[in-house]
């Protein structure tokens, strides 16, 4: 898991509260004030969502034997969350995903690293990536543990500030990409 930096005025960061809101189930703490002059917590921002097939990834022993008792790990996104604010004309979204990896029959504990995309995309007719990236997300897996919840939070996407009907458009997408992996 991945976190990001402690606040220097004793609040608490995006990713403390992506972690409280998981753990208890409850909506996380509101952002702390804003600073004059520095970031503005926006009211909105784009929804996440998940690609088609990308929400679970299957590891087998043998790519060409999907069987189950080839399963070595099944993996899947189990929550989101997704804050925006507004620096100096810029967009600056931080999403975060929490997930859970189970162990299969072919399966031993030890570590994985997991292919995580994270993308926004200007929906539309035409549909334009405007930011993507992938991030390989170790997990451990400890001796005696059937599943393991793992979190990562992307901290740095930035784009320019759209207008109103422009942002409206704009979704986020996260997934396990194993193609690009």
């Amino acid at each position: 898991s991945s976190s990001g930096p402690a606040t220097t005025d004793g609040s608490s960061s995006f990713a403390d509260r992506f972690r409280s809101a998981m753990a208890s189930g409850s909506a996380p703490a509101p952002a702390p004030a804003e600073v004059p002059g520095g970031p503005k917590t926006l009211d909105s921002c784009p929804n996440v969502d998940l690609r088609q097939g990308a929400g679970t990834l299957t590891i087998n022993n043998n790519p060409k034997d999907p069987s189950a008792m080839q399963l070595r790990y099944q993996v899947a996104v189990t929550q989101t969350a997704r804050e925006c604010t507004q620096v100096s004309g810029n967009l600056m979204v931080r999403v975060g995903v929490q997930g859970r990896l189970v162990i299969g029959p072919a399966g031993t504990p030890g570590s994985i690293e997991l292919p995580l995309r994270y993308a926004v995309v200007q929906e539309g007719p035409e549909p334009k990536t405007l930011y993507t990236k992938l991030y390989r997300v170790p997990v451990s897996i400890a001796d005696g543990q059937s599943s393991v919840a793992f979190t990562h939070i992307e901290e740095a996407i930035s784009l320019p500030m759209p207008s109103a009907a422009v942002f409206d458009s704009y979704v986020i997408y996260v997934g396990f990409d194993a193609l690009g992996a």
